[in-house]
């Protein structure tokens, strides 16, 4: 017997109360949140959104290091930077829509393991996470955290896949607000 881990949501099911929505910076997953603040509208829930940055790495060369390469001081304080300015974009677009939007940042290069860490520290009773929807070998070789994460996770997940249009929808709201998409 097959063991399903789809959730059927019926009028009496319990509210979901607060979403973690993580975002890696692309207009895609911009998209994804975006329609995350309009379900919780509907839910009248709050958002956490939820941005995992990778660690920050040594570079290794025979030479030593370059000098253009930055400290890992600058690179924090660059990448929460463009962070910041990315979910902004997201708790602009709840604050227009009555949402109420918290924004994380966290240093982790292990993205699904940072998203279901942030739900359970938040208390998020849902994540809502875009993807792009590869198959085959694409996932094979580049993996998918939304995979990861539906795989591990403990809460229901919902995965949207954003339309060419709402994807340029995102990349003008990127560029907008001076954020390269």
């Amino acid at each position: 017997m097959a063991i399903s881990n789809v959730v059927t949501l019926q009028r009496d099911s319990p509210r979901f109360e607060s979403i973690l929505v993580p975002t890696d910076g692309s207009a895609l997953s911009l998209a994804a949140a975006l329609k995350a603040v309009e379900f919780a509208q509907r839910l009248q829930a709050r958002i956490v959104a939820f941005n995992s940055i990778p660690v920050y790495q040594y570079p290794v060369y025979v030479g030593g290091i370059p000098f253009e390469y930055p400290s890992e001081a600058d690179y924090e304080t660059q990448c929460r930077a463009i962070a910041q300015r990315y979910l902004g974009l997201v708790a602009d677009a709840g604050s227009k829509q009555g949402v109420p939007v918290e924004t994380r940042i966290e240093f982790n290069s292990n993205p699904a393991q940072a998203i279901l860490e942030a739900a359970q520290r938040e208390h998020c009773s849902m994540i809502f996470m875009g993807s792009h929807g590869r198959g085959g070998l694409s996932r094979a070789f580049l993996g998918s955290v939304a995979l990861k994460t539906l795989t591990q996770a403990h809460v229901p997940i919902m995965v949207d896949r954003p339309t060419d249009e709402e994807i340029a929808r995102a990349e003008e709201l990127m560029r907008q607000n001076a954020i390269e998409p």
